[in-house]
């Protein structure tokens, strides 16, 4: 079993297997997209957990896990108590037990970000064959607006917000809300485009907002308008660097 800091109980859940069938999507409109979003899991609540998987350069879930109760700001046994307590003010009830919570509470955090890793590191050897020039952005545009990479031309200068999405992205992409909020809400400050890469094999698909029909533009100019101003100001040293 896990040497870990967690609750027995919780131990033995992770003993048994957790995977992405724990990945709910009424808890993932409760949490990140729907009205009253938690957003529980951020950097700024907890920790950067891909930066934390590249500073001990950690593959699997023992070790993430170990990791990440010794340094995020809050552990996975209160991240689960929280996402409990927010289900009455979502759906008027204790929806789901503290069992499923938890094991949707390490999906979102452990198996995603281990996911979400290895799904970068693919992208990245992708894109340097076709001649992609690339760099990481600043840990807050990463962090808070879902850009994984920044896109630059043959000179330096910035081109484009890249966000990187696993194969399952391309189910019902509009779900992911927070991604297009994020992503549009920093090209409308810098007049620079963003782009979704999302798995799809052993290559990448591309999603641009001129590709999308005018509903699902009008839809992300909306979202990106109603983003937290406060975000934004805090942002905004940064992107004037660009």
């Amino acid at each position: 079993m896990f040497d870990i800091n967690l609750p027995e109980k919780y131990k033995k859940l992770i003993a048994l297997g957790i995977d992405k069938s724990s990945n709910l999507p009424d808890l993932n409109d409760m949490t990140d997209r729907g009205q009253y979003p938690m957003k529980p899991w951020t950097a700024a609540k907890t920790c950067g957990t891909i930066a934390l998987i590249k500073k001990y350069s950690i593959s699997d879930e023992e070790t993430f896990v170990k990791k990440f109760q010794e340094e995020s700001k809050i552990p996975l046994e209160i991240l689960t108590d929280q996402v409990y307590e927010h289900q009455l003010k979502y759906f008027g009830k204790y929806k789901y037990n503290k069992a499923t919570i938890f094991k949707y509470t390490y999906c979102c955090v452990v198996i995603n970000s281990l996911m979400g890793n290895s799904t970068e590191s693919k992208f990245e050897t992708w894109a340097n064959n076709i001649g992609l020039k690339l760099k990481e952005p600043h840990h807050l545009l990463d962090e808070r607006f879902h850009t994984d990479r920044l896109e630059l031309d043959s000179f330096g200068k910035v081109t484009g917000f890249l966000s990187i999405k696993p194969q399952s992205f391309s189910y019902n992409y509009m779900q992911y809300t927070d991604v297009f909020a994020g992503i549009q809400a920093i090209s409308n400050v810098t007049g620079i485009p963003w782009k979704i890469y999302y798995r799809e094999g052993e290559t990448f698909r591309l999603i641009q907002f001129s590709d999308l029909p005018e509903e699902k533009q009008a839809i992300i100019k909306k979202l990106a308008h109603d983003y937290s101003k406060e975000e934004l100001d805090e942002i905004l040293p940064i992107l004037k660097t660009l």
